[in-house]
């Protein structure tokens, strides 16, 4: 199976982080990513903010950085987008928090988003799909070649036991 490999003019990183949207009172999810994200969007093309986003459920909102070239400069650019998504949820009795997987909120009281990506990814995976009750934090590195991807992933592959526990 031959994959188109993109490369990046330099050294580059991308973060995204999905948030849980939580009652400040009750400390469960709450399905308010629509409504928040709806806020968010005035004033912007499309009515969609162009760094917060859907995930598959409700309960969650993704931030994006734009294509970075140093930590300070996404974690700049991560910092704006979260002071808005907290603002908005502080508005609401809410605040965002990104643990991984919610301890207490069970999976099956989650709300699916909207979007008819998500519709058809629950109707393929079903019951695989609906559990799926995880928020994680994603980090994309850009590098020239190809060669190079794969000479960095071959030395990372020795630190998969400590990035599984870490996460864990």
């Amino acid at each position: 199976m031959h994959i188109d490999f993109n490369p990046s003019s330099g050294p580059s990183l991308g973060v995204e982080m999905e948030l849980e949207l939580v009652d400040v009172r009750t400390g469960e999810l709450v399905s308010a990513a629509s409504e928040i994200l709806a806020e968010l969007g005035q004033g912007h093309p499309g009515g969609e903010h162009p760094k917060a986003k859907h995930e598959l459920f409700e309960c969650c909102i993704e931030i994006i950085t734009g294509i970075c070239t140093t930590v300070e400069e996404a974690r700049a650019d991560l910092t704006a987008t979260l002071a808005e998504v907290r603002a908005a949820a502080d508005r609401r009795g809410l605040t965002v928090i990104c643990s991984g997987s919610h301890p207490t909120s069970s999976w099956s009281d989650q709300n699916v988003t909207p979007n008819p990506r998500y519709a058809r990814l629950v109707d393929e995976m079903q019951w695989m799909a609906r559990r799926l009750q995880i928020f994680g934090v994603h980090v994309h590195v850009g590098v020239r070649t190809p060669e190079k991807a794969v000479a960095i992933a071959n030395a990372l592959a020795a630190y998969i036991p400590h990035f599984l526990a870490i996460s864990a």
